[in-house]
């Protein structure tokens, strides 16, 4: 077998970022979600399975809806830390290989410090910062709506 670059070529430094990035992430996320898995009341789960609901459905109509909080909670972080995604990519390929790495916030670097536009650079910044307050308050909006009765 050819050996992979995984740095090298395109598809794969993604894959190495990203692998790089949910490996850094991924214990933050499942602490989150196993605190707020304990505090669903097992009488919930009890009524549930005397009342005939199955696993699936017990799944559905009462584990989701309890953690509809913490999944918009990680769902807005990780969408934070998704757009300011910028350690793995400089450490690991310099935004290489063909600048096809680059986030938006190395983009943001690279003209601000690196070529000194900063003028260009805040500009991208502010932009970068409405479409997150956008994407969150959109998260809030159609993820953090709670049934009326």
């Amino acid at each position: 077998m050819k050996p992979v670059s995984w740095l090298g070529d395109l598809p794969s430094a993604w894959i190495a970022i990203t692998v790089a990035t949910v490996w850094w992430t991924i214990g933050f996320n499942t602490v989150i979600f196993l605190t707020a898995l304990q505090e669903i009341p097992k009488s919930l789960y009890e009524a549930a399975s005397l009342d005939g609901a199955n696993a699936r459905q017990q799944f559905f109509l009462i584990t989701i809806p309890m953690l509809r909080s913490v999944l918009v909670f990680v769902l807005t972080i990780t969408l934070i830390a998704s757009a300011n995604l910028f350690g793995q990519p400089y450490l690991m390929t310099k935004g290489g290989p063909a600048d096809g790495t680059q986030t938006v916030i190395y983009r943001i670097f690279f003209e601000g410090i690196l070529r000194g536009q900063m003028g260009s650079a805040a500009a991208m910044s502010i932009f970068v910062a409405s479409l997150l307050l956008v994407l969150t308050y959109l998260n809030f909006r159609f993820f953090g709506q709670t049934e009326e009765r």
